[in-house]
């Protein structure tokens, strides 16, 4: 047995969830672009998944992708085509390389800096908006500290200089975890399946009705022609099942993971690590450092130790030091001895308590073998 507290990366699937789902997915395996009755029955299943999640996204349109990064490429180069384009120097790989991209065939990127912790210096943001700015892209939840960026009053701002920019948010950390109500003027937001306890291969791109989306993918004009390609019916389901059980329960699973994480800090050994979430963030992303060892061998150990733990993103372990954190921490000792801890909706305030438990007794351990 382990304790898993890498979950801004994935989580577990919802059993119960999963496998209803499965008892019914083979009976009814249909492709849901067949007229027959079966395959008709299969697009209702994708459809009433649909309904369900728009439920909560009034005046909106949503179209399944991949994951979470197809949503916000297709959002990205569905609007950002021409004058300028303004992110943050905090978001996910998906954005922040496609707008990357997007310099490299001659669009002007500018890109906002970050305050302590990690959420955006909103002030430099709308420093950087102008008449010829045509896109506007910042995270909601940052995925290596938990930073909140209130988009809402972000967009709203940046529609004041100019109302004619798109906005996007990727609420990929945020979707189920966080209660908010995204106002109009975001025009697009991204989310993904396998951070909620559904399944890997899904995605959603919400977006504003009046909003013309270019596909990114071909082929046989699925989800209204916005992306082609067989859905994936079960995810889908999955994807649609966990947003009924879970939507509801946001703010008391939001509380009660506040609550979580304030156990596992006050157990943590505060002579060991510096804290880097700032104390506005999500409850679900904790992010630390053990100044001057190296966070990939914290991992390990943790790991030869049954906790799971994670370090920065995922989508971008390869790297020495993370790029989001590099953005506002200038101390390398703090930035090798990076790690993240991060929670979901069925975590045991007694399991975060003994992974910092054990996390202390490591930490420690690996101080005692060096010359600090």
């Amino acid at each position: 047995m382990f304790i898993y507290l890498d979950n801004a990366a994935t989580t577990a699937p919802d059993k119960t969830i999963l496998d209803r789902a499965v008892r019914e997915y083979e009976e009814e395996y249909f492709n849901p672009s067949a007229l027959y009755r079966e395959g008709r029955n299969a697009k209702k299943t994708i459809d009433t998944a649909r309904e369900n999640i728009l439920s909560f996204f009034k005046g909106r349109k949503l179209v399944f992708t991949s994951c979470g990064t197809e949503s916000d490429n297709t959002a990205i180069f569905s609007f950002a085509r021409r004058g300028n384009v303004v992110t943050t120097e905090g978001e996910h790989s998906a954005v922040y390389k496609s707008f990357e991209y997007l310099r490299q065939k001659g669009i002007e990127v500018r890109y906002a800096k970050l305050i302590d912790g990690g959420a955006v210096d909103v002030d430099d943001l709308l420093k950087k908006i102008d008449g010829n700015t045509c896109f506007c892209s910042v995270v909601h939840v940052n995925n290596e500290t938990g930073a909140i960026n209130d988009v809402n009053n972000i967009a709203k701002k940046v529609k004041e200089i100019n109302p004619r920019i798109v906005f996007h948010t990727d609420a990929v950390q945020s979707f189920l975890k966080i209660p908010y109500s995204f106002c109009s003027e975001i025009d697009l937001i991204s989310i993904s399946a396998h951070k909620v306890k559904a399944l890997k291969g899904v995605g959603a791109l919400i977006y504003n009705a009046d909003l013309h989306i270019n596909p990114l993918m071909i082929g046989g004009g699925q989800e209204g022609g916005i992306r082609s390609g067989t859905e994936n019916v079960l995810g889908i389901k999955v994807l649609g099942d966990c947003f009924l059980k879970y939507a509801p329960e946001t703010q008391k699973n939001f509380d009660m993971i506040s609550d979580v994480r304030r156990a596992f800090l006050e157990k943590l050994d505060k002579s060991l690590f510096k804290i880097i979430s700032p104390n506005f963030s999500s409850p679900y992303v904790l992010s630390l450092s053990a100044p001057k060892l190296r966070g990939e061998v914290i991992q390990t150990v943790m790991d030869d130790l049954g906790i799971i733990i994670g370090k920065g993103s995922a989508c971008s372990s390869k790297a020495p030091h993370s790029r989001v954190l590099k953005a506002f921490i200038r101390d390398n000792a703090v930035l090798d001895g990076a790690i993240r801890i991060s929670f979901i909706f069925d975590t045991k305030k007694d399991d975060a308590l003994k992974a910092a438990e054990i996390l202390n007794q490591t930490v420690k351990k690996l101080y005692e073998k060096i010359v600090i």
